[in-house]
C-alpha cells in the first residue's frame, strides 16, 4: 500500500510541476519572446514538460527517501527511471504517428496523456520493488548520485533558458528592443506600421516613436501556407505626448487590429486599421 502512494505521490508531484511551468506565467521564462514553426513548438514544449517532469519526480523521491525511517527502502534515481521509461512508452504511438506521417486516433492527446502518466505511475511503482543496496560510498558520493536527474533536468531548462535570453530584457530602452524585435520577429516591421498609423493610439499616446515588446506575452507560432499562425505581442508604445501598452492577438498572419491599449491605468479595446 505504501508503495502505491509513493507511486501516485511522486507522478503527481511531477505532473504538477510540468502544468505550473507549462501553462501558468511561469513560461515566460521557456515559451516567451520566440517566433517558431509550429512543430519547433510543440517540441519544445514537449522537451521542457520531460525537464519539469522530471524535476519534480526525482525531487520528490529524494525528500520521501530523506523522510523514509527506512532509507535503503526508495532509491529516488531507480523511481526516476521508471518513470521516464512509463511516459516514453505511453508516448510511442505518437513517435510513430510522427514517422509513418499518419494520423490516428490513439496519438489523440486526451489518449496519450492518460495512458502515460498511468504507465509512468506503473514504472515508478515497479521501481519500488528495487530498493537501494548497502554501499561503501561516502554518503556525498551517493547523494551526489541521486541528485544526478535533478541536475540533469535544471542543466535542459538552463540551457532552453539561456537560448532565449538573446530579449535584452524589459529594463533595455523601447529602441533595443525595438530593433531586437526586428531581428526576431519576421514581419514585425508591419506591425509596427500599423500602430503608427492606429488613430486609437495616436489620440492617446500621440504620434508613435517606438513599439517594443515589454513585460507579457511576445511571441509567433506559424509555418508556412498553413492555417495555424496564431500569436500575441504586448507592446510598450511610445510616444510624443506618453507612453501606454498595447496587447494584441492574431491568426492567419503576423497582423495587429482588435486588441486593448492601457494608458494613465485605464485600458480599452481599439482597433486599428492595417
Amino acid at each position: 500500500m505504501r508503495k502505491n502512494v509513493v507511486s501516485l505521490l511522486v507522478v503527481s508531484v511531477g505532473v504538477l510541476t510540468a502544468c505550473i511551468g507549462l501553462f501558468t506565467p511561469a513560461n515566460v521564462y521557456f515559451l516567451n519572446y520566440r517566433d517558431m514553426s509550429i512543430s519547433g513548438w510543440y517540441d519544445l514544449v514537449a522537451i521542457i514538460g520531460l525537464a519539469l517532469y522530471v524535476l519534480g519526480i526525482s525531487m520528490t523521491a529524494l525528500v520521501l527517501q530523506q523522510m523514509s525511517s527506512q532509507k535503503s527502502e526508495i532509491e529516488p534515481s531507480f523511481l526516476v527511471l521508471g518513470g521516464i521509461i512509463g511516459l516514453l512508452v505511453g508516448s510511442l504511438p505518437l513517435s510513430l504517428n510522427l514517422l509513418t506521417q499518419r494520423s490516428h486516433q490513439l496519438t489523440s492527446p486526451f489518449v496519450i496523456l492518460p495512458v502515460s502518466v498511468l504507465l509512468s505511475i506503473l514504472g515508478i511503482r515497479t521501481a519500488c520493488e528495487f530498493p537501494r543496496r548497502k554501499s561503501n560510498f561516502h554518503p556525498r558520493v551517493l547523494l551526489f548520485r541521486t541528485l544526478i536527474p535533478s541536475l540533469l533536468a535544471l542543466l535542459a531548462l538552463t540551457v532552453i533558458w539561456v537560448h532565449n535570453s538573446s530579449f535584452p530584457g524589459v529594463t533595455a530602452t523601447s529602441v533595443v528592443r525595438q530593433q531586437w524585435a526586428y531581428k526576431a520577429f519576421n514581419e514585425y516591421k508591419g506591425v509596427v506600421d500599423t500602430i503608427k498609423t492606429c488613430q486609437p493610439i495616436i489620440k492617446r499616446v500621440g504620434n508613435v516613436k517606438y513599439a517594443a515588446p515589454t513585460s507579457g506575452k511576445n511571441y509567433v507560432m506559424a509555418d508556412s501556407g498553413s492555417s495555424g499562425h496564431s500569436g500575441e505581442f504586448t507592446l510598450e508604445v511610445v510616444g510624443e505626448k506618453g507612453i501606454g501598452v498595447a496587447n494584441f492577438s492574431f491568426h492567419l498572419g503576423t497582423a495587429v487590429s482588435h486588441g486593448q491599449l492601457t494608458y494613465q491605468g485605464r485600458t480599452e479595446e481599439i482597433f486599428c486599421r492595417s
